[in-house]
């Protein structure tokens, strides 16, 4: 009885280990076998190559550009930026196409959807040409020789130039858009820049 009495404490202290030792744990980078690819410079792959470090309280829009094909590291640079700056494009026309979309849902403004329409576009074209802030973070290299930058872009700059756009349009198509709400598109735009995407 004595040694049953012994025994079982220590069977149930096992057990216990045991379980909390088996207990799954949240897989690191670490775990992951691409973190073990050495690229062409000798630097381990980046966890950033899983996809752009993007997330809602960031005050920054996080791009991966792509260059493979070019010799040299600065055209590498260059074609991976240019490659970048269209992702950012294409992400700058979704948020501003989303949240037009989501005024005119919300609001219920259909009728006035020609000018609204061009408020769209202006914003967009606007947008996309501003490329200030627009800044390489770091690079990895890979083993084939590929170049793969991280880009990042002040989401601030997106929000001024919809701000601008607001101003501008409401100072020349002030009859056909004077319904238009800015502090809802604000918060609209605030909301589809910090949506998921990809």
């Amino acid at each position: 009885m004595k040694k049953f009495a012994i025994i079982w404490p220590l069977v149930l202290l096992i057990l216990i280990v045991a379980v909390v030792g088996c207990k799954s744990k949240a897989p690191s980078y670490a775990d992951d076998p691409r973190s073990r690819i050495i690229g062409a410079e000798g630097i381990a792959r980046p966890e950033w190559m899983n996809g752009a470090p993007n997330s809602p309280a960031s005050d920054l829009y996080y791009v991966i550009g792509t260059e493979p094909g070019l010799q040299t590291r600065i055209a590498k640079e260059n074609m991976a930026r240019n490659d970048a700056a269209a992702k950012l494009a294409q992400w700058k026309s979704a948020v501003v196409m989303d949240t037009m979309k989501s005024y005119q849902e919300e609001g219920g403004t259909i009728g006035n959807t020609q000018a609204l329409f061009r408020f769209e576009q202006a914003t967009i074209t606007t947008s996309q040409a501003n490329v200030a802030g627009f800044n390489l973070e770091t690079y990895w290299i890979d083993q084939n020789g590929v170049y793969h930058g991280l880009f990042s872009y002040p989401k601030e700059n997106l929000r001024n130039d919809f701000q601008n756009t607001v101003t501008t349009f409401e100072r020349n198509e002030a009859a056909a858009f004077a319904d238009f709400k800015a502090q809802e598109a604000f918060r609209l735009l605030e909301a589809q820049m910090n949506a998921p995407r990809e």
